[in-house]
């Protein structure tokens, strides 16, 4: 039985019975042999790659007997390195042959890298021209790529060749000259902020440190070990590469950039790019402007108040009040313990203009006041030059010969005193030409700016209170580096001319805070609807004493100079007595309310400062807290009718004019008014 079995093998493999009908086809790209009939009669043969090469090692071939092998996981390509392929393949056909190839990564394919060849031979055998495939596409660990090889009529042939791209092995390397700390990442940047300056580095392992200049492509510095020290750079971009003497680590190299840092528009930097001291412009106010910094660092926007710590962006806050006018945006980066420049100003900064027109000059709308203190030296006292000054165009003329200190502020006893004295309208933005003051011209609060930090001349100021915006004040003052001038006519001293009042409307505010003004009506229908009348209270434009106040006689005598202390007077807005009367002996303001009450046209009450002379219905001699409207109401029964209060308010300033006539100079002074009514009707029904 074995015997049959053994010689009927060797016959079929005689005659080639055993294979008959079937097909033979090689691992990639083989002859193919066909069943035998008269239908066919020549043998059809597919693509085949001869040869595959990755960077001059072969990865894939052809056995004799058309089988392609492949050396799958045996490449391994360095890191950073390009993978190049020199690729062989061969077509079949008749007429024009037509020999193509594609490759993909991973998957995917690589359509830069596709080819094509055309020729009328049997056989096209075509020895690809050499490609490559950059490092940057190539990350560490496994990749596979696939060759796909095709004739004309579309039979294709694919190959799969796995391989292996080494991971970076760098040495640790770090700032400082102690191997110690957080390591520097190959391939960054390493900053130094300023105009110039240096940094040193070490590593663990020895190399060789070589430093380029990136601009020139020149080789400044090679050294051997382990610490490396730049030296002084100046503003501009290097590299640096460290080679370990260890073989089996990675070069690794750092950009140093020498400059400021770089601030962008936007929240990364593919923004606008600016400049030192660049000027843009917001969009509208109020507004948001984003800034951007590669680096972390100190945020902060002159004048209002933000900033913003270890952070690499800001949304800078554009606010409404400050329409016309110029912020400026300051950035220090976060500086390394062993930096070089600590001591040197690496601060960026950018001009932000905000849209839209500064605020009038003028007491209607800017009704904040302010004072001027000035010091002669430093052994001198503080002294109050000016006290509540108003908005307005006309400019303030200070002399101080030399100049030393000047403060334009809120409250000169807050200035004098500290915070146990009022601050007024307190902290504030402050603004000089237009342009937002750095905080380093203001003092402790924000509450005064330092007109001698700026040289001679005049000057455009703007306030505006932080506390309560609508509070604010602007005016023109000039600093002169001089004596007052001696006029040989009559002058105006302090004494002689009073501060003009710009008052606010006279109201009645009630016990829950309802206020009423001039021309308002109010219809009773009940008892009960006059509940809310029974305390009201006069707000008005007013006189203060705040105590005394020390002037000078003479400015322009500088030694044995005399004083004299007069009533320390200002204009207030707020809750004013009734019927009081606020003058002051050698004042150079005053003011005076009185109220009447009248039922049907006529008069059934007046409220006055009481004098020795008068015999008034109601005279008080120091004022009343407050109005019973419906007390006066209910004495006359309740009748139905027309109840009115009005009030009348006199303000009086001191004016004083030099006039010359009839070849001489004379001095004139006056008390001037301003006089204010408020009339509140009230209906009985």
């Amino acid at each position: 039985m074995k015997k049959w079995v053994v010689s009927a093998l060797l016959v079929c493999l005689a005659t080639g019975s055993l294979l008959s009908g079937l097909t033979v086809s090689p691992a990639m790209g083989a002859t193919t042999t066909m069943k035998r009939n008269s239908q066919v009669s020549q043998p059809v043969q597919k693509p085949v790659h001869d040869m595959i090469v990755f960077n001059d090692y072969q990865v894939a071939g052809l056995t004799s007997g058309g089988w392609n092998w492949v050396k799958n996981d045996e490449f391994i390509l360095p890191p950073d390195t390009p993978l190049d392929v020199d690729l062989t393949q061969t077509t079949y056909g008749s007429g024009t042959n037509v020999n193509r190839h594609k490759v993909l990564l991973d998957g995917v394919e690589l359509t830069a890298l596709q080819g094509e060849k055309q020729a009328t031979q049997a056989a096209l055998k075509w020895q690809v021209p050499r490609f490559s495939i950059p490092s940057s596409q190539l990350s560490a660990g496994l990749h596979t790529l696939t060759f796909v090889v095709t004739d004309a009529k579309g039979q294709n042939s694919t190959v799969h060749v796995r391989f292996q791209v080494e991971a970076q092995n760098y040495p640790y390397i770090y700032e400082g000259e102690k191997a110690v700390g957080e390591s520097i990442p190959s391939g960054g940047t390493s900053a130094i902020f300023g105009v110039f300056g240096s940094k040193t580095f070490s590593s663990k392992v020895p190399g060789t440190w070589k430093l380029t200049n990136k601009a020139t492509n020149t080789e400044m510095r090679s050294v051997s070990g382990t610490v490396f020290s730049s030296g002084s750079l100046k503003t501009g971009q290097y590299d640096l590469m460290f080679s370990p003497d260890d073989g089996s680590l990675s070069p690794w190299m750092v950009t140093i950039q020498v400059g400021l840092a770089e601030i962008y528009m936007g929240t990364n930097s593919t923004g606008q790019k600016l400049s030192q001291n660049q000027v843009i412009t917001a969009t509208k106010a109020p507004s948001t402007v984003q800034l951007y910094s590669p680096f972390p660092g100190r945020w902060w926007v002159n004048g209002t108040g933000q900033t913003l710590t270890d952070s690499q962006s800001i949304e800078v806050a554009i606010p409404e009040i400050l329409a016309g006018m110029t912020i400026s945006v300051t950035f220090e980066p976060d500086q390394t313990p062993d930096s070089t420049t600590a001591w040197m100003d690496t601060s960026s900064t950018i001009q932000i203009q905000v849209p839209g027109t500064p605020e009038a000059c003028g007491p209607a709308t800017a009704t904040a006041t302010m004072d001027v203190m000035m010091q002669s030296n430093e052994k001198s006292s503080m002294m109050v030059e000016r006290r509540n000054l108003y908005s307005s165009d006309v400019t303030v003329k200070l002399y101080q010969n030399p100049i030393h200190l000047i403060w334009l502020t809120t409250a000169a006893d807050h200035i004098e005193f500290g915070s146990e004295a009022d601050d007024d309208e307190g902290p504030g933005v402050w603004a000089v030409d237009n342009v937002v003051v750095d905080a380093s011209k203001l003092n402790w609060d924000h509450t005064a700016l330092e007109l001698s930090s700026y040289k001679p001349g005049r000057y455009k100021v703007n306030y505006y209170s932080k506390r309560e915006p609508r509070q604010s004040w602007c005016g023109y003052v000039q600093v002169i580096e001089d004596i007052p001038p001696v006029s040989s006519s009559p002058v105006c001293d302090r004494g002689d001319v009073g501060t003009v009042p710009y008052p606010t409307p006279l109201r009645f505010v009630t016990k829950k805070g309802k206020e009423y003004r001039d021309g308002d009506r109010i219809v009773v229908d009940s008892k009960s609807d006059l509940d809310d009348l029974k305390e009201l209270v006069l707000m008005s434009t007013h006189v203060e004493n705040k105590g005394t106040k020390r002037i000078i006689l003479d400015k322009t005598v500088k030694k044995n100079r005399q004083y004299v202390h007069v009533p320390d007077l200002v204009w207030e807005d707020g809750k004013t007595l009734l019927g009081s009367e606020q003058q002051y002996g050698g004042g150079t303001i005053e003011s005076s309310n009185e109220v009447k009450i009248s039922y049907n046209d006529e008069v059934l009450m007046t409220i006055k400062q009481k004098h020795p002379d008068e015999d008034e219905d109601f005279s008080e001699e120091n004022g009343v807290q407050s109005l019973n409207a419906k007390q006066f109401i209910d004495f006359q029964d309740g009748k139905p009718g027309v109840y009115r209060i009005k009030v009348t308010s006199v303000m009086g300033y001191r004016t004083c004019e030099v006039l010359y006539g009839s070849r001489s100079y004379t001095k004139n002074t006056d008390m001037k008014e301003k006089q204010q009514t408020m009339t509140l009707t009230i209906e009985v029904q």
